[in-house]
């Protein structure tokens, strides 16, 4: 990407991590920490995932010496996940943690889509199938409430340059793009949601406070998302719609309240698309977009994007 090109310069957040209202979060019975089941971890380490088929989604730990001693199968993952989810989210809302207290006890929830299945438990909403399908049909609504803007030209172009190199996948760079440019349309800013490095840059987590996706190189041509929190790597990521649903599903995994600078993004996320109540409004400019883009749907005959132009 070219410097003029460049987005925003990410500034180092040194707030504290705050926990949501109550309201917010799963009904639990609090119990003392010691009744909970955790896992040693080792520093064994993990083998390097081969290329999936097509479209398929890959998800990588990156935090290799947090893996369990036991070797599991995803089945009896997941049922160890179901049956400790009380006391999990007891220990998470209750007794407040740091993550790293999270990673020691449950690490079996930072491998695969184990924290997209956490907020499924806890709200019921398939999260990354729900975004997906509303970017089928608002992806556009969104990029064209963007395209007056002067700080949404860089993503612009990086979309234009993806979409001409592999056609085949414009409504998936839609998508990408359309995410991207929410925190634009709510005049927030997107470096504090997702940051670009250099490809050849390590990860530096210190003073990553609230959950952040750092992209090594272009958020279009990167295979390496990493979702850091409370400085530390929870998650690699190969794909950016995985990893952005992650990075909104850790909000909730771990009780944590929207950040101010992402406060209408975050909300929009959760109370226009995924349509999860919390007992409070939807804030007015998120109440704004949502009409625009229902009126937007109306006018171009309630299609999805695949085939339009941007």
């Amino acid at each position: 990407m070219a410097a003029d090109e460049k987005w925003p310069e990410f500034d180092d957040m040194s707030q504290k991590n705050k926990r949501k209202h109550a309201a917010m979060t799963a009904e639990v019975v609090p119990i003392p920490s010691t009744a909970l089941v955790g896992f040693k971890s080792s520093s064994s380490e993990e083998d390097s995932s081969e290329k999936g088929e097509n479209d398929e989604k890959k998800i990588k730990l990156a935090e290799k010496e947090h893996m369990p001693r036991e070797s599991k199968t995803p089945e009896e993952i997941n049922k160890f996940m179901e049956e400790t989810f009380d006391v999990r989210r007891s220990f998470i809302d209750v007794e407040m943690p740091g993550i790293p207290s999270v990673i020691e006890t449950y690490p079996y929830l930072f491998t695969s889509k184990q924290m997209l299945s956490e907020f499924q438990r806890i709200t019921k909403v398939d999260l990354d199938h729900t975004i997906q399908e509303y970017c089928v049909k608002y992806a556009l609504g969104i990029i064209e409430s963007a395209k007056s803007l002067p700080k949404a030209t860089p993503i612009f172009k990086q979309a234009d340059a993806a979409k001409q190199d592999n056609i085949a996948l414009r409504q998936y760079w839609e998508m990408v793009t359309a995410l991207c440019l929410l925190p634009l349309v709510f005049n927030e800013d997107v470096t504090e949601m997702i940051r670009e490095i250099k490809e050849d840059e390590e990860v530096d987590t210190q003073g990553q406070v609230v959950p952040i996706l750092i992209s090594k190189g272009s958020i279009f041509k990167s295979d390496e998302f990493f979702l850091v929190a409370e400085e530390t790597i929870l998650q690699e990521f190969e794909e950016f719609t995985m990893a952005f649903a992650t990075l909104f599903a850790s909000y909730w995994v771990f009780n944590m309240q929207f950040p101010h600078n992402l406060y209408n993004t975050y909300n929009f996320v959760q109370k226009a698309i995924l349509h999860v109540r919390d007992g409070t409004p939807i804030p007015p400019q998120c109440k704004q977009l949502q009409q625009k883009l229902q009126t937007w749907a109306r006018r171009h005959g309630d299609t999805p994007t695949r085939g339009r132009q941007v």
